[in-house]
């Protein structure tokens, strides 16, 4: 038996998401395009039907309770759930339709720019959101279910999540050619604890999902310059100011409508670990058909990329960027 529900229900379940999302009743309403007093009110009676707290109220703050927390899961797997059911009778014959929004790190988008083009050619009623974050913001975005897939780089699995790894990428020491520092073929910690250092410095929070950032702190002792992305740490690599450290993924990313004929690498995975690239997603969601497909043209995109080597062919010999096992 379907139980009886207030009409409202779902709407105030929707503002107590975002409430919970961004811990304030303002910052809901203007993503809800609501005004506040209605966004408290749907809280409110939210709270009395259930009766449960849900928000303990401190100061102008909002703080989640252990009852609302449990309540926050149930109404994205309700919203998942929806958006499946809409997805799934909206889709037939095996004719794609609808959206799919998902987030990545910026070397992944930039080397999955020609593949998503494509596939957009061949589905002319599918659109595609792609919202670019470190991965931080991915892995929040996939938690809160505001993604259908993150699309991105991780060192160490997650626990809760499921993981589908494309390919793994080794980890790379990146200098000018005419460097002075004499480096050997597999340059070892002491090699590299005498060089001045382009550092590659995300937020602090992204750094509990970057350990290769993190791990090589331990060698970098002279730091000339620290940026928050590639291309930059590039530039500066380029202009001679030191040198830096990035995975094959993010080293291949930067050479893509680049000229970066005067750096060279050298491989550090016997230093370092290896970054695994894959598509991210909440445990027991349901996938699109729309979001499968293109998943699964990610994948094989990915894997063949993951057998050629890198543009620069006097580089590293081995392979840099190697598929999944």
């Amino acid at each position: 038996m379907i139980p009886e529900l207030n009409g409202d229900f779902l709407q105030w379940l929707r503002g107590f998401y975002y409430v919970a999302r961004t811990g304030s009743v303002r910052k809901a309403a203007e993503l809800m395009h609501r005004n506040p007093s209605t966004i408290s009110y749907q809280i409110k009676s939210l709270e009395e039907e259930l009766g449960t707290v849900l928000f303990d109220r401190y100061k102008k703050s909002l703080i989640i309770t252990n009852e609302g927390k449990k309540l926050l899961g149930w109404t994205i797997s309700t919203f998942e759930t929806l958006q499946s059911m809409r997805s799934a009778v909206g889709t037939s014959d095996g004719h794609l339709q609808g959206e799919v929004f998902f987030g990545t790190t910026l070397p992944v988008a930039v080397m999955a720019a020609p593949v998503i083009a494509r596939f957009l050619r061949e589905h002319p009623d599918v659109r595609v959101r792609l919202e670019r974050h470190l991965n931080t913001g991915v892995i929040k975005g996939v938690k809160e279910s505001r993604y259908d897939f993150g699309l991105t780089g991780l060192t160490t699995l997650p626990r809760l999540d499921n993981f589908n790894i494309f390919l793994k990428a080794r980890p790379l020491l990146v200098v000018r050619r005419d460097n002075t520092w004499n480096l050997p073929p597999v340059p070892t910690e002491e090699d590299l604890q005498a060089l001045t250092w382009v550092v590659f410095s995300p937020d602090e929070a992204s750094q509990v999902y970057r350990p290769l950032h993190t791990t090589a702190a331990r060698f970098q002792k002279k730091v000339a310059i620290s940026v928050n992305n590639y291309h930059i740490v590039m530039q500066f690599i380029r202009a001679g100011l030191g040198a830096g450290i990035m995975d094959a993924l993010c080293y291949r990313a930067t050479l893509f409508g680049s000229d970066w004929s005067t750096i060279t690498c050298y491989p550090l995975d016997h230093l370092l670990p290896n970054v695994l690239y894959g598509v991210l997603t909440r445990r027991h969601k349901y996938i699109s058909p729309q979001a499968q497909a293109l998943i699964d043209v990610l994948r094989e995109h990915f894997t063949k990329l993951a057998s050629k080597p890198l543009d620069n062919p006097d580089e590293v010999t081995d392979q840099q960027v190697s598929g999944a096992e």
